[in-house]
């Protein structure tokens, strides 16, 4: 029997930990997206197990799992050929390296800082994936031009100030400072 309002985990597709409700968990077998395989855990457990031992009750009446290979004759794919699981492109990693190539001198380097923003935060996201992506290469390249394109905005400022101060000094040594 459940005990009411107990919070459970599984390890979802992608595998991370998703906490979910005990009365979700109905819903959750029903439509799939908690199978006999999956690992769940609660508190009152040691380890992980999968969900067809601890909550066998919520899989009575529905058809036994598939293997891996009725699964492949179903698909009708060759045995070894079922391609990975793969993760999405984020798109936070996309704006990161869009805005590092407009932030680079060609452009307005003013978009280096959001370059630099969300490279940041994409790579941080990339760090916490379960699966390999290729977010977090496009994080640095984003990282990289959105450093490089603000160092250069910086070194223009230097100059132009420098030159402002230059300008200033000369043109006060010039000027006479009494009357005429």
């Amino acid at each position: 029997m459940l005990v009411p309002a107990m919070s459970w985990y599984y390890v979802d597709a992608l595998r991370r930990q998703v906490e979910v409700r005990e009365d979700l968990l109905p819903g959750l077998v029903s439509s799939a997206v908690i199978r006999r395989e999956t690992l769940v855990w609660n508190e009152h457990m040691e380890t992980w197990r999968p969900a067809g031992e601890v909550l066998s009750s919520l899989f009575s009446g529905l058809p036994p799992a598939l293997t891996t290979g009725q699964r492949q004759q179903l698909l009708n794919v060759p045995i070894g050929t079922v391609p990975a699981a793969s993760v999405a492109t984020d798109p936070v990693a996309v704006c990161s390296l869009v805005f590092g190539f407009l932030g680079l001198p060609i452009c307005v380097p003013i978009f280096s800082i959001p370059a630099i923003i969300c490279g940041h935060i994409a790579r941080k996201r990339a760090r916490q994936q379960a699966l390999a992506s290729g977010n977090s290469g496009l994080a640095l390249a984003g990282l990289i031009m959105g450093y490089l394109g603000f160092s250069i905005l910086i070194v223009f400022i230097l100059f132009y100030v420098g030159m402002i101060v230059v300008a200033i000094v000369v043109g006060d040594s010039e000027m006479p400072v009494g009357p005429e």
